[in-house]
């Protein structure tokens, strides 16, 4: 059996857009992880994000590949020095990808 190791960079897109429908078009997310699993195969997410109360979250997703479905995996709050750590390494979620 044969694996591909390479990222599969059109599926990363399409967990994406999948992320995108969870929050508001104006609520800051950034994207802190990417970790491609070419065994599953399936992208790990992991974010963070202010919610409706303004408190600073980590949220962990899986995207399945073959089934195109993310998977919600876990939620956690920040302190400010994460919140802080996050929006200077992470990248902010855009409808265009990130």
């Amino acid at each position: 059996m044969t694996v591909n190791t390479s990222p599969d960079t059109a599926a990363l897109e399409a967990c994406h857009k999948r992320l995108w429908v969870v929050f508001e078009p104006d609520q800051p997310v950034f994207i802190t992880e990417k970790v491609y699993d070419p065994v599953a195969p399936l992208w790990r997410v992991t974010l963070v994000y202010r919610d409706a109360h303004g408190a600073w979250r980590r949220r962990r997703y899986r995207y399945d590949i073959p089934s195109d479905t993310l998977y919600f995996a876990g939620e956690q709050p920040l302190s400010s020095d994460d919140v802080r750590a996050a929006r200077r390494s992470g990248r902010p979620l855009t409808t265009a990808g990130a």
